[in-house]
């Protein structure tokens, strides 16, 4: 959408949804503009525990946290695949346990929102996949003839669907039920068919832990595959470790009243960094920014994770391929783990945010704490809002119209985020609810990406973002 530049007197007029500043560059927005999609989700879990020094139960972490978020995310699989080294089986009896526990809250969490799914629906959608997978196998192993597995033939049912949204698989552990659903497709349909299939997927892979990763990689070059290698460990990594610490979870996570809070292991253990690091200790949730990024918050931009967000950070290096990036923020940039940091330079907000979404478990409505409702120059659809800017002109964005339903004071922060071009624009007011942007006369063609923050007031405090990208022309 282009916006032109009106150089008459200034003065505002709005009408029906329609903001116009003469003498500034500014957006018109629809006030009715639906609000973000729910993204389409896979799970691919290789949960081996939900007990504290039993095997490895981070994957139960995660899982727990994800129960939380199924009135934001379309979950439609939740797939046990193989636990790797801890025994080549598949454990959904775990998942259940979890849904179980889930069951006991969810008639209290329909009171905040009433989209969140019933528990019988969520077991429905636990399946078992492929045991037989590890780093040390061959992908023949896995994926071939008469290998098919329930969890295999489920993606494909869910993928064929006729739905436009792309489906998200999330992989915790192993790749490979994904790898024999494409195996499949590829030997059964048309060359046209494949592609189509392919289109429709959108993979976000923690790390490659069996062999099928790779397999997927070059078979389908054309897959949007975020490959995460590092970005996943600012769950429990780095940053402010009081928010994920052994008393963090005691006090925080842990209450007797809250059975699926209650279920959350504690994780003793390590990782391939404990000896540069230290162990892991109580929160790990590896696994959590796969899903984190999607949560249709305002900053989480799914199908462009090169802006980043909850979930991490990343860089296109090819067509469909997007691998880990530093945090272009310079006090990062120097991290003994830089990768992680754009994971944990939001740890308060992600785990603010799970704190809130406990207390929906327990609490009536006006005992808990909700989300404010950003509007930003009269548009409130929580979507990605994109603007044409030209050197020299001054841009205004007005934030006013914001709420909150439980009528907290709401705090405003303006940035740019990521990027290293502060000297094109300057920002005048990031601190408060109207942000002026000027852009420098001879700023270069370029994206300036802004991000406001709105923060309640509330315990804890919750947040919501606005994406703005200005397209300098």
């Amino acid at each position: 959408m282009f916006y032109g530049v009106l150089n008459l007197f200034s003065i505002s007029l709005i009408c029906a949804g329609l903001f116009l500043v003469f003498g500034f560059d500014v957006a018109s927005f629809d006030t009715l503009a639906p609000r973000q999609q729910k993204p389409r989700v896979l799970i691919l879990t290789d949960i081996s525990s939900l007990k504290a020094r039993h095997l490895e139960p981070d994957d139960g972490q995660s899982m727990v946290r994800l129960m939380l978020y199924t009135n934001s995310l379309d979950v439609e699989g939740l797939i046990a695949s193989s636990n790797l080294g801890h025994g080549q089986r598949v454990q959904p009896e775990l998942v259940h346990e979890v849904i179980d526990a889930y069951a006991r809250v969810q008639p209290n969490l329909i009171q905040h929102d009433p989209t969140y799914p019933t528990a019988a629906r969520l077991h429905a959608l636990v399946k078992d996949g492929q045991p037989k997978a590890s780093p040390k196998l061959p992908v023949t192993t896995s994926v071939g003839e008469e290998l098919d597995t329930e969890a295999s033939n489920w993606i494909i049912h869910v993928v064929d669907q006729p739905d436009s949204r792309p489906v998200w698989v999330c992989i915790w552990g192993g790749s490979a039920d994904l790898a024999q659903a494409l195996w499949k497709i590829q030997q059964t349909r048309s060359k046209e068919a494949v592609r189509t299939f392919v289109r429709k997927l959108r993979v976000r892979a923690i790390s490659d832990q069996d062999s099928t990763g790779g397999w997927i990689r070059q078979q389908f070059p054309e897959l949007f595959f975020i490959h995460s290698r590092y970005v996943y460990r600012g769950t429990y990594r780095g940053g402010n470790t009081k928010l994920n610490d052994s008393l963090w979870v005691a006090t925080q996570v842990h209450n007797p009243a809250n059975p699926l809070g209650m279920l959350y292991p504690n994780y003793q253990g390590g990782d391939i960094w404990t000896r540069q690091l230290g162990p892991v200790k109580e929160v790990k949730e590896g696994d959590t920014p796969s899903y984190l990024s999607l949560i249709p918050n305002g900053l989480n931009v799914a199908e462009q994770p090169e802006l980043g967000g909850w979930g991490g950070l990343f860089t296109k290096t090819r067509a469909s391929l997007y691998l880990d990036k530093i945090d272009s923020t310079a006090a990062y940039v120097t991290d003994q783990t830089p990768y992680m940091a754009s994971v944990y330079r939001w740890r308060d907000a992600w785990q603010d945010d799970f704190l809130a979404r406990l207390d929906w478990c327990i609490k009536p409505y006006n005992q808990a704490n909700h989300y404010p409702n950003v509007v930003v120059n009269g548009d409130n659809s929580g979507q990605l809002i994109e603007q044409v800017v030209h050197p020299g002109k001054t841009v205004r964005f007005d934030a006013r119209q914001s709420t909150d339903p439980d009528r907290q004071a709401l705090h405003f922060q303006w940035q740019i985020y990521p990027s290293s071009t502060r000297n094109s624009v300057q920002l005048q007011g990031t601190d408060t609810s109207q942000l002026t942007v000027q852009i420098h006369s001879k700023a270069a063609r370029q994206t300036i990406p802004l991000l406001l923050t709105v923060t309640d007031s509330g315990q804890p405090a919750l947040r919501q973002y606005r994406r703005i990208l200005l397209r300098i022309k």
